[in-house]
């Protein structure tokens, strides 16, 4: 009988408390625009230096489950973007929220290059190769990895090369980031995204990703070419070459990195400036 009272008690509790955990938590769901009314794909939403966070979709919405008990701000943030805050008192009452970005004012630096030379490596894949680097489904989706390196000279970032072993996907979109790193700090040096599809097409290939902006690497200066998926169709994963070389593997919308001996077969290539 005791065993019996018990058990009842179990599962008294499992119903009562369950759904009361499951209120007290806040959902966050909605799109992210710019001042033109424009949907803003791939933005990092989340709660800075925490484990909260999530990327909005090609059309710019998204849901965030924040834990019972957290009240911090949201923060939305795009390469061709200002970041939006968002306080808690705003998104915790609003059913449907439509967060507007304003576009970033960029100065740019007249660059003068050489486009009949070519290309020199700025950083290459190394001799030794072992395993696979992988993004799959289930893993964490908001992460990004790639290259550590610092060279003498200035340069103008012309080419991303990626070695892609297999895509599993029935496509995905690869998504990479330039980072300068100052003081432990990572600035990401674009003003505009630059993204590739991949598929199994891909698959034994070379991807040569080239951005559409004049992006300058100082000489002396440590960089970060990060590689990571924001979008997929179909379930499964990709899978590149893994390097013996240092990289950071990187949280997206959180921040938060980690220095690796090994990374994916990344090679990144530049023109050195006039």
């Amino acid at each position: 009988m005791i065993k019996k009272r018990i058990l009842h008690l179990a599962i008294t509790l499992v119903v009562f408390v369950f759904p009361l955990l499951a209120l007290a938590q806040t959902t966050v769901k909605g799109c992210v625009v710019n001042e033109r009314g424009e949907t803003v794909e791939y933005v990092s939403i989340g709660i800075e230096d925490d484990s909260v966070g999530v990327i909005s979709d090609a059309r710019g919405q998204f849901m965030l489950t924040i834990p019972a008990g957290r009240k911090d701000n949201l923060s939305f943030s795009h390469v061709s973007y200002l970041t939006e805050i968002v306080a808690y008192n705003i998104y915790s009452q609003t059913k449907e929220l439509t967060v507007i970005l304003k576009d970033k004012v960029v100065e740019l630096t007249e660059v003068v290059i050489d486009k009949k030379s070519k290309p020199h490596t700025l950083s290459g894949k190394s001799w030794i190769s072992f395993g696979d680097a992988a993004f799959i489904d289930g893993s964490d989706e908001n992460s990004e990895w790639g290259p550590i390196f610092t060279n003498s000279k200035d340069y103008v970032l012309s080419d991303i090369l990626v070695d892609v072993k297999e895509c599993g996907y029935e496509q995905c979109t690869l998504s990479f980031n330039v980072y300068e790193i100052k003081d432990g700090q990572f600035v990401n040096i674009l003003t505009k995204p630059i993204y590739q599809v991949a598929s199994a097409d891909d698959n034994g290939s070379t991807l040569d990703v080239t951005p559409t902006e004049n992006i300058v690497l100082k000489g002396k200066q440590e960089y970060c070419v990060c590689m990571g998926v924001v979008d997929t169709k179909g379930k499964g994963g990709i899978y590149f070459p893994l390097n013996f070389k240092s990289s950071y593997a990187r949280n997206a919308v959180k921040g938060k990195r980690r220095k690796l001996p090994a990374c994916p077969a990344i090679i990144v290539k530049g023109y050195e400036m006039n």
